[in-house]
Order: structure tokens, then C-alpha cells, then sequence
């Protein structure tokens, strides 16, 4: 996991700052990207969130990676996608207190996107609007990461994206706490070896900033 890039936490506000000056929608969108880093989920898993499953310091969303045991005909078993998996992630209570309200202002109601498309409330936002969103407001606060290819155009994508959020948000988590066990359930990977990529990026931190010591 050398090449994971991530951003500090001054550079992901400074890209959810700049939103309204690139979205139509930007409550909406300030929102969506604060749970993203917040909660660490794939973009999938935040779109998908439904007002019914907003606690008071927690949020309930769907866990995409989630596989279970399935017998087949010929009696053997395998993995296979749970669709109807779920996790919860703890978050900040001002954040949870701030979707409800937002929920309230737009009537939103039980079973219905708290996150709805721009053209329709019975879909989700689209992912590809994330990623546009997100690449415009990185743009807009002049935070970049090079390298990444954008798989909707298929070009070299130089803005944040949702999964760089995830990244960042694993970090931020393992140098607050210093605890791995405390992001993998977070993150909610099915094996602490992909969890264990994050504290390699902070050992090459911590090189990094004793490199630049003087003595």
C-alpha cells in the first residue's frame, strides 16, 4: 500500500469549504462529503444512506465489501456479495444532529435518499457526480493528487476523489488513536492485512518527520 495517497485534515476541509463555489447543490454536497470523511465510507455506502438510519453518534449504512457463505447446488460453498449487509460507523454527534436537521429542512422521509439525485428522489446521487464534485472543489481550494485515473473518462485524474477521503479519514483515525484494531472495524475491512497498509503510512510519516529534524 506504498502508493495510497491521502490528505490532512486542513486540505479535506479545504475542499468541503469550497463546494459552494462550485455546486449547485451545496448543502447537499457539504454534507455528503463530511460524512464521507467522517465515517471513512465508500462512496456507495455514504449515497445510499437513509434518514431511519441516523443515530445519535452513529450512522447505519450499507457495507458493499461484505461477503457470506453461500451452498451451491453441488453442495460446495463460496462467497458471494451480501447485499443486504450493513455496519455502523461512529461519527460526531454535531454531525449526526447536522443530517437530521438537514433531513427535517428537506422533508425527507423514512425509506427515502437522504442524498438524492439531482433529477429524481428515487435515486441515490449518481457516483459519477462525486467524483466530478469532488474534483471540482479540490480544484477550486488548489488541492491535488497526481497519478490517479479517473475510470469514468479514463484519463489522469488530479483532483481529490471519494476513495481518498477513505484513505485520508484511516489515517487521521490511526494517528489520533494509534489504535489498528479501532480503524479496521471503522473502515470495516473483513481483514486486519488491509488495515495494516495505513500503519506502514504512518511509520513513513513518523521517518519522514525525524529526517527533517535538526539537531
Amino acid at each position: 500500500m506504498d502508493d495510497i495517497h491521502y490528505l490532512e485534515p486542513v486540505q479535506i476541509h479545504a475542499i468541503i469549504d469550497a463546494i459552494p463555489s462550485v455546486s449547485k447543490h451545496p448543502e447537499r454536497d457539504m454534507l455528503l462529503l463530511e460524512v464521507m470523511w467522517q465515517t471513512g465510507a465508500r462512496v456507495g455506502e455514504a449515497t445510499t444512506l437513509l434518514p431511519e438510519h441516523v443515530g445519535m453518534t452513529s450512522l447505519v449504512l450499507k457495507n458493499l465489501k461484505q461477503r457470506k457463505r453461500v451452498r451451491k447446488t453441488d453442495g460446495k460453498y463460496v462467497k458471494e456479495h451480501d447485499p443486504n449487509a450493513i455496519k455502523e460507523v461512529e461519527i460526531s454527534e454535531e454531525l449526526c444532529t447536522k443530517v437530521k436537521e438537514y433531513c427535517k429542512e428537506n422533508n425527507i422521509q423514512p425509506g427515502q435518499w437522504v442524498f438524492p439525485s439531482n433529477h429524481t428522489k428515487s435515486k441515490p446521487i449518481a457516483r459519477w457526480y462525486v467524483w466530478n464534485i469532488m474534483n471540482k472543489a479540490s480544484e477550486h481550494a488548489q488541492v491535488f493528487v497526481f497519478g490517479k485515473k479517473n475510470p469514468a473518462t479514463g484519463g489522469v485524474f488530479k483532483g481529490a476523489y471519494p476513495h481518498l477521503f477513505r484513505h485520508s479519514c484511516a489515517c487521521h483515525l490511526l494517528d489520533q488513536t494509534d489504535n489498528i484494531m479501532l480503524v479496521k472495524e471503522h473502515l470495516g475491512h473483513a481483514n486486519i492485512s488491509t488495515t495494516q497498509g495505513y500503519a506502514h503510512i504512518k511509520q513513513t510519516k513518523i521517518k519522514k518527520s525525524i529526517r527533517g529534524i535538526e539537531w
